[in-house]
Parts: C-alpha cells; sequence; structure tokens
C-alpha cells in the first residue's frame, strides 16, 4: 500500500482512545519508519525510530512551513517524526512522506537522514504555494528540451542527466568532462539578446569547451483542457521520463533533479495553460573573442554582474548543433569546429 492509502486506512478507522495509529511505511524493505495517524487530532505524520543520542538538539531542527517536527516514546522506542500542520500541505506533505521514507532505507543515523532531507524540503515548502514563475517555467522547459532532443541521444542517458546541474549554484546548466552548456531560452519574437546572470556563465576557465545554446520558442496561454498548439511543462517531463524509463537510477537522478527547480507532481496541474513549440535553436561556441563579462577582467570590488549579449554580436560563433554534440560526447576535437554561418 502506498503512505496515502495507509494514512486513509486509518483515518477511517474510529477513534481507538490511544495516543498514536501507525502502520510500517514499507515493511517490505524491514525498515521500521512509521505512517502515523495523531487519534485525537487525526494529524498525520511519519516517525523514523532513533536512540536519546542520534537525537539533535532542537536548535538543529529545521522549521518548514505547514509541518512540525516531533519526538514520541511508544515504549522504550524514542521516535523523531514529521507532522501535517496545515491542511492545506496535505497534497506536498504526502509526496514528502513518500520521499523521506525511500530515502531512509539503508540509512544508519535516520534522525540526520530525516533532518537533511527536511532541510532540502525547506525552501522548496516556502515557495510551493506560489509555483514556478513563467521565467522559470520557460527556461526548465528549454532545458529539457535541449536534455531530450540532443543531450540523451549524443551522450546516452545517464551521462546527460548526470550533466544537468539545475540547481541555481551550478554555473551552466549541464556540466561535462571536456565541457558544458549554457542554456538560453527566449519568447521574444525577433530576440536580439539574451541574458547572462553572472560572469561565471560564460567563463570557459576549467570548463574545457563552453557552449551556449539558445532555443527561441513560441509560447501560448491555452485553456488547460482539450487540445492546443505547443507542448505544456508536465507534456515534456512526462516525454523525458519515457525516454529514461528503462534505467531506474538514471530516472531516479533526473527526478531528483527535477525537485531542484522546484517541480513537484502534484502541482502539476498549475503548468497545464502554457505551451512552447520550438522555432529555432542557435549553437554558439565560447571562446576567445566572444562577447562576455568573465570574473578575472573585473575591477575589485565588482561583482554579481547580470548584464545582455547581443546575439548578432555572437554569430561568428556559431556552430552546428551536431559539432558541440561531437565535441561533448569526445568524438571531435577541443577547438574551434567550422563555423556554420550567422543568425
Amino acid at each position: 500500500m502506498t503512505i496515502e492509502e495507509l494514512w486513509q486506512e486509518m483515518e477511517a478507522e474510529s477513534p481507538a482512545n490511544v495516543a498514536w495509529l501507525t502502520r510500517y511505511a514499507r515493511p517490505e524493505t524491514g525498515e521500521k519508519v512509521l505512517v502515523a495517524l495523531e487519534d485525537t487530532t487525526r494529524a498525520r505524520a511519519l516517525l523514523v525510530p532513533v536512540t536519546k543520542a542520534m537525537l539533535p538538539p532542537r536548535r538543529e531542527w529545521p522549521e518548514c512551513r505547514g509541518l512540525e517536527l516531533i519526538s514520541v516514546s511508544f515504549g522504550s522506542q524514542l521516535y523523531l517524526g514529521v507532522r501535517l500542520r496545515d491542511l492545506a500541505c496535505s497534497d506536498v506533505f504526502t509526496t514528502l512522506a513518500e520521499d523521506v521514507a525511500l530515502r531512509l532505507v539503508g540509512e544508519q543515523d535516520a534522525a540526520i537522514g530525516l533532518l537533511s532531507r527536511l532541510r532540502r524540503w525547506q525552501q522548496f515548502l516556502t515557495a510551493a504555494r506560489d509555483g514556478l514563475s513563467v521565467e522559470t517555467q520557460r527556461g526548465l522547459w528549454g532545458e529539457l528540451q535541449v536534455l531530450r532532443s540532443h543531450l540523451v541521444a549524443a551522450l546516452g542517458a545517464a551521462t546527460a542527466v548526470e550533466g544537468w546541474k539545475a540547481s541555481a549554484a551550478a554555473h551552466q546548466d549541464f556540466q561535462f568532462p571536456i565541457g558544458a552548456v549554457e542554456v538560453k531560452t527566449t519568447a521574444a519574437k525577433q530576440p536580439q539578446s539574451v541574458r547572462i546572470t553572472s560572469e561565471r556563465q560564460l567563463d570557459d576557465t576549467g570548463v574545457g569547451s563552453l557552449f551556449l545554446q539558445v532555443v527561441v520558442v513560441d509560447e501560448r496561454e491555452v485553456p488547460a483542457s482539450g487540445n492546443a498548439p505547443g507542448q505544456s511543462l508536465p507534456a515534456l517531463i512526462a516525454e523525458v521520463r519515457s525516454q529514461l524509463a528503462a534505467d531506474a537510477n538514471t530516472l531516479d537522478t533526473f527526478n531528483d533533479r527535477l525537485f531542484d527547480r522546484g517541480w513537484l507532481d502534484v502541482y502539476a496541474n498549475r503548468y497545464e495553460g502554457r505551451r512552447w513549440t520550438v522555432r529555432s535553436e542557435h549553437t554558439f561556441q565560447v571562446r576567445p573573442g566572444f562577447p562576455r563579462i568573465v570574473e578575472s577582467e573585473l575591477v575589485v570590488g565588482v561583482g554579481d554582474v547580470n548584464y545582455a549579449v547581443s546575439l548578432a554580436a555572437c554569430s561568428p560563433f556559431a556552430v552546428s548543433v551536431s559539432d558541440m554534440l561531437s565535441v561533448l560526447s569526445n568524438l571531435g576535437t577541443q577547438s574551434k569546429p567550422e563555423s556554420s554561418g550567422s543568425l
């Protein structure tokens, strides 16, 4: 049974005059993680067994919107758990519980494992109600388009997904042993420039071969139901998952990367009302002379640079997608590919 089904089963039971109703979350694994329901308040919880020595001090417990950390004892066994406090977070809490129960399989220190996963969820839960901005949706769609249409076929699913960094802390969207790719997605009718958000984004120091992939899209707001031109973000995610289905580990990595970008399947319907179609793609190799600002050229005291790059000025550095993929897959050389022309 799923964790949601276990909670529903306990909620259907009559009050039992006990503090907690419990079920094992994953009895088939031998793990002692409990799905729990507080009998008086009917609050849902997930509990993991710990020892007093494993229990961190309360000052180290993370604060998560709509949830609260608790410690309870059943006989001589101490549990650290997370309890649902705000019913508006019920759907997210179910996904969180499934994630935590899965990740704690084989975990030696359950308390550290639980707190680690909650810290990862902390920022996401804070922003979950607002959802992904249109700009974030567009950027994610463009990255997934490059992953699905180019990188998986050329590099293999495992390498391509592992190279997708997805995190705001990464300087480029895709990083591989021999090079990197920064993806910019624009819905401008006649794009003149793309925005670069740091002095490291187009800095090829220590990167190998660096490419800028510009994805120009047609973007439409459409009814969430019914047929409409273009592809929604949930539909593209489903396609990539189907592409990766034969490799469970790679699919897990992909889902982790999606989470890092703020994606949860439970909110997929939010994103059905916007569709994208690729109008064109332009590939540039970043090398000496490319129009950019890099860290080594900044004067002392200047940083956190945000600037626009003219696509017309990039045209002398245009290469084909196949050139880029040849370099990244180590089939070509890291020297300058032949120019494929301008925009």
